[in-house]
């Protein structure tokens, strides 16, 4: 092993290498500080070391100068070469040290205490999760969503909702936020339809993580709004709102279910069962499955089977919960639809949106992480054996 010779050192740069900040680039990083050291012959002044994980990861990816004790958040190139010119501008500075005292930048959070003495009763958070939308008003929907939900949810729980992508706080910063607002057990929920990819892996990777860095809170898990019955009353009533008598028979009329798409087995098959669930209360010949994406058939492929069935009405039935960019891609299929099948009536019906049933399984799975009966935390301990069996890295970025 190397011995370096450190007698003429001013400087050590400690560059966290936590899974957090390498998943954020701190690897990069750690080049191009070095690159810069090398570059103005600095090795024998400023010598770096790798660390693990220093306790600010959500200032990824973090550098610490030693012995000045200043703390730097490095999320571009500039910072990293200027870390070793001593010229890092004001916003990436995490703390300094100013007359021997600790001085926090204005632009970065307080943080909390790893272990905290109990004092009182633990308070219980509950965390929504929604999807994420790239359309702020499908994220703004979920908030308003969780809002209306406050007046049925107990007032001692700390109520608080996240994101899984494309929208802010991510789950991470969720976390930080309960336990920051004094929560002792986080009780997670994911907003989401079926069972694959992200409540499999992705709020799993996260809830495990959060675990690490906080030994002394208590996580569980809720399970997604699966295969329920509400579920199947929302769809009849979207039906009923675009004029469908769920109670009469409709030889002419084709129901095109349509949901997200998964590369998940069994996410596809819940679809399915929840598609002949809603069949059994419908009279109608034709229900044809499609997908928006991901998987077959297509919407395209659904319409086109609709119609050679000999449909004369196709209603399109969506099975998403908010509004996206999917949803408004759907509606203009519907309007190239009606243009490319002039002799067929085509309709869309709303999705899920603010109806009442969907809060009813929302707060029956929010019951069930909370009394300790839901089958999350058996999600929880899959995705251990996974991680055990695959060496599964989180990198499913927000």
């Amino acid at each position: 092993m190397t011995t370096w010779n450190l007698t003429q050192m001013q400087r050590h740069l400690l560059i966290c290498n936590g899974d957090t900040c390498m998943g954020a680039g701190a690897e990069e990083v750690t080049q191009q500080i070095r690159d810069e050291i090398r570059t103005n012959r600095l090795d024998e002044h400023i010598h770096t070391s790798r660390t693990r994980c220093n306790g600010r990861c959500k200032d990824k990816c973090v550098v610490i100068d030693y012995p000045k004790g200043t703390w730097y958040s490095v999320q571009e190139e500039e910072t990293s070469r200027a870390i070793v010119q001593e010229t890092v501008k004001e916003e990436s500075i995490i703390y300094s040290m100013e007359h021997g005292e600790r001085k926090r930048g204005e632009t970065r959070f307080k943080g909390i205490n790893k272990y905290r003495r109990a004092r009182g009763p633990v308070k219980k958070a509950v965390l929504f999760v929604g999807h994420g939308s790239r359309l702020e008003a499908g994220n703004e929907e979920v908030r308003q969503f969780i809002e209306r939900m406050r007046g049925q949810i107990d007032s001692s729980l700390l109520v608080e909702t996240c994101f899984l992508e494309f929208a802010s706080p991510n789950i991470e910063d969720g976390i930080q936020l309960c336990i920051e607002k004094g929560a002792g057990e986080v009780h997670v929920i994911p907003i989401i339809l079926l069972h694959a990819g992200h409540s499999k892996l992705h709020i799993p990777a996260e809830i495990e993580q959060a675990r690490e860095q906080f030994p002394d809170i208590r996580f569980t898990y809720g399970q997604t709004i699966g295969i329920h019955e509400e579920i199947i009353e929302i769809l009849l009533t979207r039906l009923t709102e675009v004029g469908f008598d769920v109670n009469q028979k409709h030889e002419d009329t084709a129901i095109l279910f349509i949901g997200r798409g998964s590369s998940d087995v069994d996410a596809k098959e819940d679809f399915y069962k929840i598609s002949r669930l809603l069949k059994e209360n419908l009279h109608v010949p034709i229900l044809e499955c499609a997908f928006i994406g991901v998987t077959t058939p297509t919407v395209q492929d659904g319409m086109e089977r609709c119609i050679e069935l000999g449909a004369k009405k196709v209603i399109m039935l969506p099975y998403f919960l908010f509004t996206g960019i999917l949803m408004k891609r759907m509606n203009k299929m519907a309007e190239q639809f009606k243009l490319d099948y002039p002799h067929a009536t085509i309709e869309i019906a709303e999705y899920f949106g603010y109806h009442p049933k969907l809060q009813t399984v929302l707060l029956e799975r929010m019951n069930q992480a909370l009394d300790g009966t839901s089958t999350g935390m058996q999600d929880l301990e899959n995705f251990r054996n996974y991680v055990e069996e695959t060496g599964y890295v989180h990198e499913h970025q927000h």
